[in-house]
């Protein structure tokens, strides 16, 4: 009790309340979801049993929220908080401490952070806020590029020493974006680049790259124009408001990922539609939260089937395991220098790649990250 307390104090120094003209229309309406959660209005919420919170770190956070509120609630007796909008210091590495050091918190109380941002330095605090992870972590950037240059948020995670990076993977990106030095520091990384036709023609292919993720990084301008006028790139070119909400709802479902970080909103050039779509975004991630089996795999567990094959052409077994509660299906990496192993997300297609004797990418890419 007294940890607790202590970090909910600490936390409460962190944040604003959210404003009442936000929050009172919902007031004691159980149907909206504004009338459901508990909100920073006069005090902290008490964050004891609460599955999700949510903060805002400046535009849009508000304006979303203002769509947020009025959608319906339907998510059972789900424990939900939103702490308000983070203290603006007015300068950026105080902004970036601020963010990391109320996410760190939160992710040990064991809490799923969605933040509604529009910082791409929120990228890096978003990072940090895992310094206290026992194990290696793996990201999901749902963007147009990749952005690796000298002095992105992105290129201060690769260096950061020491790291506990994994992978990133890179969902819905568009070649024109994208140099070919960058496309090079890629393949030398093994990291994973989905390009925006190849997740078009089976979008459900993208739920196994999230299944293994524990951050989700999603900018707004992967989305095109038309569906999210918002964005300050303003590109003709992007998945449909629908995919990205499947992709939040997938997101949600994982059962390792416990941050979303949504921005990238041009504060020039507000749009109610936009953030109408980040609205639904948001509670789609919500719904796949809800809606998650917790069935990662453990070794040689009766929930799960196994299978065994040998390539013939490379000579490396690969070992699927295939969840009897949800069909999934999951790839065990061996070390190559140490006797442990590993689990990434997969999808039957990976299975009968390695029946007609061919080596799927992402155990490979995988297998070469542990070299």
């Amino acid at each position: 009790m007294y940890l607790a307390f202590t970090c909910t104090s600490m936390l409460d120094a962190f944040f604003t309340p959210v404003p009442q003209e936000i929050w009172a229309p919902h007031r004691g309406n159980e149907e909206s979801f504004g009338g459901r959660i508990s909100v920073h209005a006069h005090a902290f919420p008490n964050l004891r049993n609460k599955k999700i919170v949510m903060m805002g770190d400046g535009y849009p956070a508000d304006e979303v929220r203002k769509q947020l509120y009025g959608l319906f609630w339907r998510f059972d007796n789900l424990e939900v908080a939103d702490l308000g909008n983070l203290v603006n210091t007015g300068d950026e590495v105080k902004q970036q401490f601020a963010m990391s050091e109320a996410l760190g918190e939160l992710l040990q109380q064991d809490c799923v952070v969605i933040v509604l941002g529009n910082r791409r330095s929120g990228i890096y605090a978003q990072y940090k806020g895992y310094r206290q992870s026992k194990e290696p972590v793996e990201i999901v950037k749902v963007s147009p590029d990749v952005d690796l240059e000298e002095g992105s948020p992105l290129r201060q995670i690769l260096i950061e020493k020491p790291g506990y990076l994994f992978n990133i993977d890179f969902i819905g990106t568009q070649n024109y974006y994208i140099s070919n030095q960058t496309a090079a520091l890629l393949d030398k990384m093994y990291f994973e680049n989905h390009r925006l036709g190849e997740i078009r023609a089976a979008i459900e292919e993208t739920e196994p790259i999230l299944r293994s993720a524990h951050m989700l990084m999603f900018d707004m301008n992967a989305i095109r124009s038309s569906d999210a006028p918002g964005t300050w790139r303003n590109s003709p070119n992007g998945l449909y408001a629908e995919e990205a909400a499947r992709i939040c709802r997938y997101a949600g479902i994982s059962n390792k990922l416990s941050s979303a970080y949504f921005y990238g909103l041009n504060q020039e050039e507000p749009s109610q539609t936009t953030h109408v779509l980040l609205a639904q975004m948001v509670w789609y991630f919500i719904e796949g939260v809800t809606a998650r089996f917790y069935d990662h795999p453990v070794h040689n567990h009766s929930d799960f089937l196994i299978y065994r094959n040998r390539l013939s052409s490379t000579g490396h077994e690969i070992v699927f395991y295939k969840s009897r509660k949800s069909n999934r299906w999951w790839m065990e990496i061996p070390h190559p220098y140490e006797k442990h192993t590993f689990f990434i997300g997969c999808s039957y297609k990976d299975y009968e790649m390695v029946c007609e004797d061919e080596m799927p990418d992402r155990w490979w890419r995988a297998y070469q990250r542990l070299m």
